[in-house]
Protein backbone atom coordinates (compact mmCIF):
# COMPACT_ATOMS: atom_id res chain seq x y z
CA UNK A 1 0.00 0.00 0.00
CA UNK A 2 2.81 2.42 0.88
CA UNK A 3 4.80 1.69 -2.48
CA UNK A 4 1.03 2.47 -4.43
CA UNK A 5 0.83 5.73 -2.83
CA UNK A 6 4.50 6.61 -2.97
CA UNK A 7 4.29 5.92 -6.90
CA UNK A 8 0.83 7.85 -7.24
CA UNK A 9 2.21 10.58 -5.83
CA UNK A 10 5.44 10.65 -7.40
CA UNK A 11 3.54 10.14 -10.78
CA UNK A 12 1.87 13.90 -9.95
CA UNK A 13 5.14 15.15 -8.92
CA UNK A 14 6.96 14.14 -12.01
CA UNK A 15 4.74 15.12 -14.65
CA UNK A 16 3.83 18.47 -12.82
CA UNK A 17 0.42 18.60 -11.88
CA UNK A 18 1.77 19.10 -8.07
CA UNK A 19 4.97 20.63 -8.22
CA UNK A 20 5.58 23.73 -10.05
CA UNK A 21 9.49 23.62 -11.94
CA UNK A 22 11.76 26.15 -11.19
CA UNK A 23 14.13 25.42 -14.13
CA UNK A 24 13.58 25.15 -17.87
CA UNK A 25 15.61 22.45 -19.91
CA UNK A 26 17.91 22.79 -22.12
CA UNK A 27 16.81 25.84 -24.48
CA UNK A 28 13.58 25.55 -23.28
CA UNK A 29 12.00 28.64 -20.99
CA UNK A 30 11.68 29.10 -17.15
CA UNK A 31 8.95 26.53 -15.86
CA UNK A 32 9.46 24.42 -18.90
CA UNK A 33 9.61 20.32 -18.70
CA UNK A 34 13.27 19.34 -18.06
CA UNK A 35 12.63 16.25 -19.19
CA UNK A 36 10.80 16.39 -22.31
CA UNK A 37 13.21 15.34 -24.58
CA UNK A 38 13.71 11.89 -22.51
CA UNK A 39 10.42 11.51 -22.33
CA UNK A 40 10.00 11.96 -26.14
CA UNK A 41 13.26 9.93 -26.46
CA UNK A 42 12.20 7.08 -24.54
CA UNK A 43 8.43 7.22 -23.29
CA UNK A 44 6.55 7.98 -26.55
CA UNK A 45 4.53 4.93 -26.46
CA UNK A 46 3.48 5.46 -22.80
CA UNK A 47 0.49 7.65 -21.78
CA UNK A 48 1.39 10.49 -19.51
CA UNK A 49 1.21 9.85 -15.99
CA UNK A 50 2.34 7.39 -13.94
CA UNK A 51 2.99 5.27 -16.99
CA UNK A 52 5.46 7.66 -18.24
CA UNK A 53 7.01 8.28 -15.13
CA UNK A 54 7.76 4.49 -14.39
CA UNK A 55 9.11 4.52 -17.97
CA UNK A 56 11.71 7.45 -17.21
CA UNK A 57 12.50 5.63 -13.75
CA UNK A 58 13.76 2.59 -16.03
CA UNK A 59 15.41 4.77 -18.20
CA UNK A 60 17.01 6.85 -15.04
CA UNK A 61 20.62 6.32 -16.31
CA UNK A 62 20.32 7.36 -19.65
CA UNK A 63 18.78 10.53 -18.80
CA UNK A 64 20.09 13.81 -18.98
CA UNK A 65 21.95 15.17 -15.91
CA UNK A 66 19.37 18.15 -16.22
CA UNK A 67 16.42 15.30 -16.15
CA UNK A 68 17.76 13.35 -13.23
CA UNK A 69 18.67 16.33 -10.97
CA UNK A 70 14.86 17.73 -11.90
CA UNK A 71 13.63 13.82 -10.91
CA UNK A 72 15.59 13.60 -7.69
CA UNK A 73 14.66 17.02 -7.07
CA UNK A 74 10.48 16.17 -6.97
CA UNK A 75 11.71 13.03 -5.49
CA UNK A 76 13.32 14.93 -1.92
CA UNK A 77 10.05 17.48 -2.27
CA UNK A 78 7.61 15.09 -2.53
CA UNK A 79 9.38 12.68 0.88
CA UNK A 80 9.73 16.22 2.88
CA UNK A 81 5.80 16.63 2.04
CA UNK A 82 5.23 13.59 2.78
CA UNK A 83 6.94 13.29 6.71
CA UNK A 84 5.84 17.09 7.57
CA UNK A 85 2.07 15.98 6.22
CA UNK A 86 1.64 12.80 7.63
CA UNK A 87 -0.71 13.63 10.68
CA UNK A 88 -2.84 16.45 8.44
CA UNK A 89 -3.52 14.07 5.60
CA UNK A 90 -4.59 11.54 8.29
CA UNK A 91 -6.76 14.41 10.23
CA UNK A 92 -7.86 16.04 6.97
CA UNK A 93 -8.08 13.89 3.51
CA UNK A 94 -8.06 10.45 5.30
CA UNK A 95 -10.35 9.47 2.33
CA UNK A 96 -9.59 11.27 -0.59
CA UNK A 97 -8.21 9.69 -3.09
CA UNK A 98 -4.42 10.20 -3.88
CA UNK A 99 -3.90 12.44 -7.05
CA UNK A 100 -5.30 16.19 -7.45
CA UNK A 101 -8.44 15.97 -5.44
CA UNK A 102 -6.12 14.88 -2.50
CA UNK A 103 -4.00 17.98 -3.15
CA UNK A 104 -7.03 20.20 -3.44
CA UNK A 105 -8.36 18.58 -0.08
CA UNK A 106 -5.14 19.42 1.53
CA UNK A 107 -5.02 23.26 0.11
CA UNK A 108 -8.66 23.82 1.14
CA UNK A 109 -7.67 22.57 5.01
CA UNK A 110 -4.41 24.68 4.48
CA UNK A 111 -5.35 26.88 7.26
CA UNK A 112 -5.33 24.34 9.80
CA UNK A 113 -2.51 22.41 8.86
CA UNK A 114 0.40 22.20 11.06
CA UNK A 115 3.36 25.06 10.19
CA UNK A 116 6.13 22.12 9.19
CA UNK A 117 3.40 20.46 6.78
CA UNK A 118 2.50 24.09 5.40
CA UNK A 119 5.97 24.40 4.98
CA UNK A 120 6.28 21.64 2.63
CA UNK A 121 3.29 22.38 0.56
CA UNK A 122 3.88 22.43 -2.96
CA UNK A 123 3.44 25.95 -4.42
CA UNK A 124 -0.64 25.44 -6.79
CA UNK A 125 -0.07 24.69 -10.22
CA UNK A 126 1.24 27.19 -12.56
CA UNK A 127 2.98 29.00 -9.59
CA UNK A 128 6.44 30.17 -10.42
CA UNK A 129 9.00 29.83 -7.76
Amino acid sequence: MKKLILHSTLALVLTGAVFSQPNGGPGGPPGGDPCKTERQTYCKDSRPGPETDRCLKEYISKLSETCKNHVNEMISRFEKFRSACAADEEKYCKNVERGPAHMKCMRENESKLSASCKAALPPPPGHRM
